[in-house]
């Protein structure tokens, strides 16, 4: 079969990759019907190497599809059926998994990332491929909604895999509930997830904060209230300040998590708020300074982290359903995945 393969910082190439085959009872075989790719596989494309990647390796961790065989313990699944999986692989079952932290899960392994995080037996497996074995397949895969389960929804539902369960848990983690004024900084695939999943969960005002017109026009169609085109602190908070009563945002969700972006994040929190900082750029040595007077003071809360996406999905998949959700308009191309290694090279939605 074909997969999409790291061979080296730079060099990403669709490759004859071996067929996945049933090795624990607790696997299922799935057809990947549609992947996506994500920040974290640019940061792949430019420093996979000091990651620790290995040449050939397969990549991708956003995908779905078709059960297509399963295991002899494998309860909750059949072939034929349509399935979200996890970004990660997860037993369902281990403390952390109950307590909606999969990926803290005790048998954690990353679809698609570096081998050390990789414990489930053979070489790293990837959904940017025709086919993927999933380990632990109960824990790990979700099942589509039989009203959702048709090609034409695959667009809406990728999203909900990674970026926007990411977003979500971002609004979730800083406090964000039905009447909040929520400010969004970075217009990115993340930043737009913030603004739809914001607009969804009922946020009052909800700014997204960008300098990528065609991207906050976007963010006007996913539920942005108010676009700031701006970079410029002083301005951003003074804007903030008129639309929520000069008090400030009660979350803020910082896509970028740079040392900028986290200031201008504490210059539009109100007190007693929120802060989301869910950037990536840590990974890349980039460690952002935080006012840790201001969030003192001003009792600031400041959260972030992986996300355990399997635990947001039935409800994620709920407001799908009713017609409150649909992040579609965020994928802009569609490509076979003979084309896959192009991807990368294509202008993307990243934070």
């Amino acid at each position: 079969m074909q997969g999409v393969t790291f061979n080296g910082t730079g060099d990403i190439r669709v490759a004859e990759v071996p067929d996945p085959e049933l090795t624990e009872p607790t696997d299922a075989i799935v057809r990947v019907t549609l992947a996506a790719i994500c920040g974290s596989d640019l940061h792949i494309y430019n420093a996979g190497t000091a990651f620790g990647f290995a040449e050939g390796q397969r990549l991708g961790h956003e995908f779905i599809g078709t059960v297509e065989a399963v295991g002899s313990a494998v309860r909750g699944f059949r072939p034929g059926d349509r399935v979200l999986s996890s970004c990660n692989v997860a037993d369902g079952t281990c403390v952390y998994c109950r307590e909606n932290l999969s990926c803290s899960c005790v048998s954690y392994s990353a679809f698609g990332w570096a081998p050390r995080v990789w414990r489930h037996g053979g070489p790293v497996e990837g959904g940017q491929s025709e086919f993927i074995r999933v380990p632990l397949a109960d824990g790990t895969l979700h099942p589509m909604p039989e009203a959702l389960a048709g090609p034409e929804h695959e667009t809406t539902l990728l999203p909900l895999v990674d970026v926007v369960p990411t977003a979500w848990h971002g609004l979730v983690r800083a406090g964000a509930r039905e009447g909040h004024d929520v400010v969004v900084i970075g217009d990115g695939a993340v930043g737009l997830s913030g603004i739809h999943a914001a607009a969804a969960m009922g946020a009052s005002n909800v700014v997204c904060v960008g300098h990528h017109p065609d991207r906050l026009e976007m963010a006007a169609r996913l539920g942005a209230t108010e676009v700031i085109a701006s970079r410029d602190e002083e301005e951003i908070a003074a804007r903030v300040q008129e639309l929520t009563g000069g008090q400030g945002a009660h979350v803020v969700v910082d896509s970028i998590s740079s040392t900028e972006s986290m200031a201008t994040a504490h210059a539009a929190v109100r007190a007693g708020g929120g802060i989301a900082c869910l950037g990536m750029d840590h990974f890349m040595g980039k460690t952002p300074e935080v006012n840790w007077r201001d969030q003192f003071l001003r009792n600031i809360t400041i959260t972030g982290g992986l996300v355990p996406g399997k635990g947001y999905l039935p409800r994620l998949l709920e407001l799908v359903e009713a017609g409150r959700m649909d992040p579609s308009p965020m994928l802009t191309h569609r490509l076979p995945l003979a084309e896959g290694a192009e991807v990368l090279m294509i202008p993307v939605l990243q934070s």
